[in-house]
């Protein structure tokens, strides 16, 4: 079975592993991000961790195909560095495709994080059949990809735009991108903690499960925030199916049911009626298997 190693960084975690042809994960692993200093700070970081990985596969003579990257944010034409991203200041301009070749030996292909996410929804997860799939990833913030008759969207730094910033709430809090209000803003890992009184993503979802009261509140008031913002998407690319991915969907219908009704409360009735919204089926790592897939199963 053909391999691929993937790296997905994010503005938090950067996700490692190697991922075998059928979407299945052979190896993972998760470190911390550097978001500021040297940008080879979070190259070394990804390396030390991905070199054992390919080192191990070798022994076992499985054959990896190469390295697909998932990074936060736009990329430039040619797919070889990250242009803009307010939470990954570090990686700016840097040629990142060229120096993960250099210091791994393997050719590498760079794709936006929200591509990669809604590739592998659509390939081996939970967009398998749709022919207008939006997918999103909410976690240190909101991303969104879109895959139509089966190629991706791409019209705005390689991808269908920063999603996560239509404004949602003129009066919300404010963005790292210096608006205030964004979808963003609203939904994020951040806007989550403040909800529920600083604790952790895994701990409002843990807490929540149990019956705490205040992290069920928290994330009921996160998931109708989301699905407004997912009402104020689809006229504009008119999806039969919204994936949720990223690591607050972690929660599954604590917060996919409130998202559900403020969709139904908010969209245009033709939404309501065709629009599906489902959670994703990889448990925060579909970034991976999407990178993966650059080499496996690529899509346009």
């Amino acid at each position: 079975m053909r391999l691929a190693g993937a790296i997905d960084i994010g503005g938090t975690a950067t996700k490692i592993g190697i991922v075998a042809e059928d979407g299945s994960i052979v190896r993972r692993e998760s470190v911390p991000t550097s978001l500021h200093g040297e940008p080879m700070a979070v190259v070394d970081a990804i390396v030390a961790s991905l070199r054992p990985m390919l080192d191990a596969a070798n022994v076992e003579k499985q054959s990896v195909s190469g390295v697909g990257v998932s990074v936060a944010g736009f990329l430039d034409r040619e797919h070889s560095a990250m242009i803009h991203n307010a939470n990954l200041p570090a990686l700016h301009g840097f040629p990142l495709r060229r120096a993960l070749e250099e210091r791994l030996s393997l050719g590498c292909r760079l794709e936006v994080d929200s591509n990669a996410a809604v590739a592998a929804e659509y390939r081996y997860g939970a967009g398998r059949g749709s022919t207008r799939l939006l997918g999103v990833t909410v976690g240190t913030g909101l991303g969104g990809g879109v895959i139509i008759d089966g190629a991706l969207l791409r019209y705005t730094g390689e991808c269908a735009g920063d999603l996560g910033h239509i404004i949602v709430d003129h009066k919300g809090r404010l963005c790292t991108c210096g608006a205030r209000g964004c979808l963003e803003a609203m939904v994020n890992s951040a806007a989550l903690s403040e909800r529920a009184g600083g604790r952790s993503v895994r701990e409002i979802v843990g807490s929540a499960r149990k019956g705490d009261e205040l992290a069920v509140t928290a994330l009921a008031e996160t998931g109708w925030w989301l699905g407004l913002g997912l009402a104020s998407l689809s006229p504009v690319f008119s999806p039969d199916r919204i994936v949720v991915g990223g690591g607050i969907a972690a929660a599954g219908e604590l917060l996919l049911e409130p998202a559900r009704a403020s969709y139904r409360t908010h969209a245009h009735p033709e939404f309501r009626e065709k629009t599906q919204i489902v959670g994703s089926s990889f448990e925060g790592w579909e970034g991976i298997v999407g990178a993966a897939s650059l080499f496996l199963d690529p899509l346009a």
